[in-house]
């Protein structure tokens, strides 16, 4: 099990699984930043697609060579987002990365029903990896940036992903918190009452590969001294490993939180199409760029 982004990194590179990466409007200093990390790690090649003067300069900036990349002039930020996805619906990219261009755009283009890259049924969601200090362990958020409001049944997938994710990071068999403002079902919380609904099925082996309870607030979650004051009896609380939000407004905020606030480093990953996804906030650090590029690879 890895506890923090530098034993993934460390790990990923001796295994030597370097992956190709199509990156969309890739005329961003972090952005490109990361990628000439990635490629200094040895876990990842780019195609760029954006801007071809601006990436030029910017990575002669970086002290990189340009002409030792590969680089598709497309100055169209949705054009060039388009051209990605074809790249990784044909296999000639294993994964897909956002630069800088809105998320509806990079979306709208990965969604497209003739690029095939979502199969009809199929859920795609984002996970935040953090890492947690306190506890030397990270744990993994879900939903922050695609899924608005999700209802039972996407809520169910959005688990079924983050736990795919958990696996590949060691963790057998995650612990699922269903978050909410109390630990109590209320009726006029929908959050809560997915969340019973959710740790019953659990429980009846509906949802298989991990414990899921809830609903339970965040201290309890994560904090076995709050959930003993609060007298939570359960397998979840105080350890969960995946922390299901109940809105992308919840998730949103702690994610943009965990590293303004907390400055804890962070890596998101998007699962659930054909190819990894890295989507990263244009305000991210190249860093935790770099760990969303490790997550993809891995």
């Amino acid at each position: 099990m890895y506890h923090n982004f530098e034993e993934l990194l460390k790990d990923i590179k001796k295994k030597t699984i370097r992956k190709t990466i199509a990156v969309a409007a890739a005329h961003d200093r972090e952005v490109l930043a990361s990628a000439s990390a990635a490629r200094k790690e040895g876990i990842a090649d780019f195609i760029l697609i954006g801007q071809i003067a601006q990436i030029r300069t910017i990575l002669v900036e970086l002290g990189e060579v340009p002409d030792d990349w590969t680089i598709i002039n497309e100055p169209d930020d949705s054009k060039a987002a388009q051209h990605a996805v074809l790249l990784a619906s044909t296999g000639k990219a294993d994964a897909l990365m956002k630069g800088l261009l809105h998320t509806s755009a990079f979306l709208k283009a990965i969604f497209h029903k003739e690029c095939g890259l979502v199969a009809p049924g199929s859920l795609v969601s984002q996970i935040t990896v953090t890492e947690f200090p306190a506890q030397n362990r990270l744990v993994l958020l879900s939903d922050c940036a695609i899924n608005v409001s999700p209802s039972y049944k996407e809520k169910v997938q959005i688990i079924q992903n983050a736990v795919a994710l958990a696996y590949r990071l060691g963790i057998e068999c995650p612990n699922v918190a269903c978050i909410a403002p109390v630990e109590v079902i209320n009726e006029k919380m929908q959050e809560t009452i997915d969340a019973a609904m959710l740790s019953k099925a659990s429980e009846r082996g509906q949802i298989k590969g991990c414990r899921i309870d809830g609903p339970l607030a965040m201290d309890n979650a994560i904090s076995p001294e709050a959930a003993a004051s609060k007298r939570i009896t359960s397998p979840v609380a105080g350890k969960a490993d995946i922390l299901l939000m109940p809105d992308l407004c919840t998730g949103n905020a702690l994610d943009k939180s965990l590293r303004y606030f907390a400055e804890l480093n962070t890596g998101s990953a998007v699962i659930g199409a054909g190819v990894p996804i890295v989507m990263t906030s244009r305000s991210d650090s190249a860093r935790n760029k770099l760990h969303a590029i490790a997550l993809s690879v891995l």
